[in-house]
């Protein structure tokens, strides 16, 4: 038998992922689903059988209760008549007399019946009987009663009285004591009194009240009950008395019924269940057997990874069968190959991508004994500039021609691999630190000739970091500082840049100073400042641009240049962005409302054009500022902008169309085209301060500022000029036509408040300068 005996087991019963159920599989689900029906039922019957018992016993309980609790009010009544009757008998006063008094004398109780554990006694004033119904010794004792209760009250009533929380003091039991005083010459002599002692009452009303199912009752006192004591229980108060009766009866006793009911059907529903079985074993054994021996052979060669193929026998049908079976299995074994290579691998280069990078990496740096291991992450800098200018297909021919060479560069033995866009990563075990920079400087090398390009040669350029395996080092560090190193290398433009002690701090802060500008974003240390915009001619302050200030709680006041890089690196300047124009939006809104109209400017990053939502963000600041659109003006740079501008110009115009201005920040400083000045939806120019600063030092300068006037004016823009820090300069943009400024030869940026003042004393100098 050996394997294919024991396939015949329970696991045939289980189907396999994507593949239709078996018949045995059917069967054992109907069996199993009659199974649970059946036990469901059976619970569900008990459960309501049991349900209707206890809530007949509680109904039974309570009337037992009312009908225990009527009885005593009824006995305690005749009782008190008793007394009463007793103790106006003509001459019962004599009993205390020394000539009447009898240590023999003997009450009889009549109509107790109901109550057989009542006991009268004839109780002098000293608390000693002279008549009982009980002639107990305890009761005969001396002053059998003295200092009870219920005897000095019943000496000082006019009648007969009720003591329900009496104590008989000769036999010290609770009971309750119905009471009338003796009366001779006016005064009480003595007393009758009936006890009813509790734990008779209780066995008397089991015996005279009790119905069917023989409760027990229980008589406790106040609000008290006794413990459930897995008995169904019901309560009803007597009148008048602080007592309670509780009837109750054993819950086994109760539920017998249904549990008879419940065996009954267990036993019905095991012989169903049993005929099922046999029906699904005789089912198994006559039509789902003879099925599998069917498909066994191909079964088999579905579930094998290896030697599946079937043989190719038997008559011309089964032979076709076979042979597109086994057709089938190559197919598969390709397509899985072919899944896992682009699974593993760059589609567009052909190499290993950055998750089969990771796994040779950390597997070598398992394996690695002898000397070093070093990686390398390479990025080839200007192949988006190629996708932008060139289009799609001579980027990814290029980008093809970039992996050929730095693999003609590398080692036998050592792996590249591209970890996405214009990055690539390369591993190189069993190298020295010289010998992994020699490969570095070879990786900066091959790039070195230009490309061929559909127009005209296309030249890149590579930045290259190292990082050096030590002791201890993982796979993730490793890529870390290399990339670390890369873009330590692409600052400083060197070709190739070892990652060392020194990259590893300026990391460390790098980390320290994007955790504490999180904080900051979080505890909402970042402050918004706002430079005033003014006429070049009259001064008037027309506008203000709003800066972000962080106000770290040690190191004081940071200028965005600290932070605006990391935050772009990291992806949170998408918050700040957000942050500035709804708080700018907000106090532009404000100093609306106090009767200053100014345009505010805000500075929106290059992430954000490309960002669907970024839209939306404004629109919905406007509605819930307030804010005029017309208020509103973004500043992009002129880098970003053109590079939006060549991708895609939607954003923009979906800008545009909400009302706000949109303005070209450190204009001069980019690559524009005239083309694409004339196309964007821009509204204004904001020439860059270094082409100011240089004004009057050098007549080349004021030129270009006099050109990008000019061709402002030409194409209706409006042109704004930043960092005036001199009178001289203002006297030259004026000069040249550029009607607004912007820097500290007005005023530096500066909080909410201070420019507040500055617009409501400019508010003041209109007013007094209008004729009265």
């Amino acid at each position: 038998m050996g394997e294919r005996g024991e396939s015949a087991g329970w696991e045939r019963f289980t189907p396999r992922a994507g593949a239709p159920w078996s018949v045995a599989t059917y069967l054992a689900l109907i069996v199993a689903a009659s199974g649970i029906a059946i036990a469901a039922a059976t619970a569900y019957g008990y459960l309501w059988n049991a349900g209707h018992a206890r809530a007949a016993a509680r109904r039974e309980m309570n009337l037992e209760a009312r009908r225990a609790a009527a009885l005593i009010t009824s006995a305690t009544a005749e009782a008190e008549k008793s007394v009463a009757q007793l103790a106006a008998q003509p001459g019962l006063d004599k009993a205390f007399t020394a000539a009447g008094a009898s240590r023999d004398c003997q009450l009889s109780v009549e109509g107790s019946e109901a109550f057989p554990s009542v006991r009268l006694d004839i109780v002098g004033r000293d608390g000693g009987v002279v008549c009982t119904s009980k002639p107990l010794p305890s009761v005969r004792a001396p002053g059998a009663h003295r200092g009870s209760p219920w005897l000095a009250r019943a000496l000082r009533a006019r009648g007969p009285l009720v003591a329900w929380h009496a104590v008989d003091a000769a036999t010290h039991r609770p009971a309750v004591a119905a009471a009338a005083p003796i009366t001779a010459g006016g005064r009480a002599v003595g007393a009758v009194v009936a006890f009813e002692h509790l734990d008779g009452t209780a066995a008397a009303l089991a015996a005279n009240v009790g119905g069917a199912r023989h409760p027990s009752f229980t008589l406790v006192s106040g609000r008290s009950a006794p413990g459930p004591g897995g008995r169904i229980s019901a309560s009803a108060p007597v009148p008048g008395s602080g007592w309670t009766v509780y009837a109750a009866v054993r819950r086994s006793a109760v539920l017998a019924g249904a549990r008879g009911t419940l065996t009954r059907q267990l036993l019905v529903g095991a012989l169903a269940l049993l005929i099922l079985v046999l029906a699904g074993w005789f089912l198994n054994r006559r039509v789902a057997r003879p099925l599998r021996a069917l498909s066994r052979a191909v079964g088999r060669a579905s579930l094998s990874d290896q030697g599946a193929h079937v043989d190719e026998t038997g008559a011309a049908e089964v032979v076709t069968l076979a042979r597109r079976f086994n057709a089938m299995l190559d197919l598969r074994a390709g397509h899985e190959a072919e899944l896992l290579h682009q699974a593993t691998h760059d589609a567009h280069t052909g190499l290993p991508n950055i998750v089969l990078f990771r796994q040779r990496l950390d597997q070598a740096l398992q394996q690695s004994s002898g000397p070093g291991l070093a990686v390398l992450r390479v990025r080839v800098n200007r192949l988006d500039v190629v996708n932008e200018g060139f289009g799609r297909a001579t980027g990814d021919r290029v980008l093809a021609e970039v992996a050929a060479r730095l693999s003609s560069a590398m080692r036998p033995g050592d792996t590249l691999g591209r970890s996405g866009g214009s990055e690539f990563v390369v591993l190189c075990p069993g190298i020295g630190e010289e010998g992994a920079l020699e490969v570095g400087r070879r990786l900066h090398s091959c790039l070195a000739e230009p490309f061929r390009g559909p127009v005209s040669d296309i030249v890149l350029k590579a930045s290259v970091g190292l990082a050096f395996a030590r002791a201890g080092a993982t796979g993730e560090q490793l890529l870390r500082e290399a990339d670390s190193a890369m873009r330590e290398a692409r600052r400083s433009g060197r070709d190739v840049q070892r990652f060392d002690h020194e990259l590893q701090l300026r990391a460390t802060e790098h980390l320290a100073l994007e955790h504490a500008l999180w904080t900051a974003l979080q505890e909402e240390q970042l402050e918004v400042h706002y430079q005033p915009l003014v006429e070049s001619g009259s001064g008037r302050i027309v506008g203000t641009e709003a800066l972000v200030r962080w106000r770290h709680p040690e190191r004081g006041m940071v200028m965005p240049a600290e932070f605006i890089g990391v935050a772009e690196e990291t992806g949170q300047i998408f918050q700040i962005d957000r942050y500035v124009l709804a708080r700018a939006c907000r106090q532009a809104a404000a100093w609306t409302a106090a009767g200053h109209r100014v345009r505010m400017s805000v500075n929106v990053a290059a992430s954000q054009l490309t960002d669907e939502r970024f839209h939306d963000f404004v629109g919905w600041v406007l509605a819930d500022t307030g804010l005029a659109p017309s208020q509103l003006c973004l500043e992009i740079t002129e880098t970003s902008l053109m590079r939006e501008a060549a991708r895609d110009q939607s954003q923009l115009m979906g800008l545009k169309r909400l009302g706000v201005a949109l303005s070209i920040d450190d204009f001069g400083t980019g690559y524009s085209s005239l083309a694409y000045l004339h196309e964007l939806p821009v509204d204004e120019l904001k020439i860059d301060r270094s082409f100011i600063t240089r004004l009057g030092r050098d007549r080349r300068d004021r030129h270009l500022v006099e050109a990008i006037v000019g061709m402002a004016r030409a194409l209706g823009l409006e042109v704004l000029a930043e960092g005036v820090e001199s009178e001289h300069q203002l006297q030259v943009l004026h000069g040249l036509g550029c009607t607004r400024i912007q820097g500290y030869l007005v005023a530096r940026p500066q909080p909410p408040d201070r420019v507040l003042s500055l617009l409501e004393a400019q508010a003041d100098e209109e007013r007094l300068a209008v004729p009265a």
